[in-house]
């Protein structure tokens, strides 16, 4: 499994905003260059944030972004479903009957609900504000 380049920008922006943008707008020529971002994607990315309640979009002139949310309150884990959707490891955890042989009663199937269970748990308690602070 690897996540997606649009994750990790994702994650850049997210610290980015987190370190530098409590004070002020950033605009997205700031954060694209600064965090090595191409600008278009960048834009497509941020939308995406604003979609999941992560960014606020401030237009005109002196226009840009801030978060929405406070950096304690976004994980690596709402990051990732902003982009992602639900994390799901296998198709049969989210739901048994996409396995046509034994219907998500397996032990494959219950090591994979474990596994999916504790990943999540794991990316729900990094947070942006100890991340920008570099806790971790």
């Amino acid at each position: 499994m690897r996540l997606k380049n649009e994750v990790e920008y994702v994650f850049r922006i997210l610290l980015y905003l987190s370190r530098y943008g409590k004070e002020r707008i950033i605009s997205s020529t700031e954060i694209s260059e600064k965090e090595q971002i191409p600008h278009l994607f960048s834009l497509r990315i941020l939308k995406k944030m604003e979609k999941a309640g992560l960014v606020s979009i401030q237009k005109g002139a002196k226009g840009g972004y801030t978060l929405k949310k406070d950096p304690k309150d976004i994980t690596l884990k709402t990051a990732i479903e902003c982009i992602e959707g639900d994390i799901i490891v296998k198709d049969c955890v989210g739901d048994p009957k996409s396995c046509s042989l034994r219907g998500g009663r397996c032990s494959v199937h219950r090591a994979m609900a474990i596994i999916e269970k504790e990943f999540i748990e794991h990316l729900a308690k990094y947070n942006f504000q100890d991340l920008s602070d570099e806790n971790y």
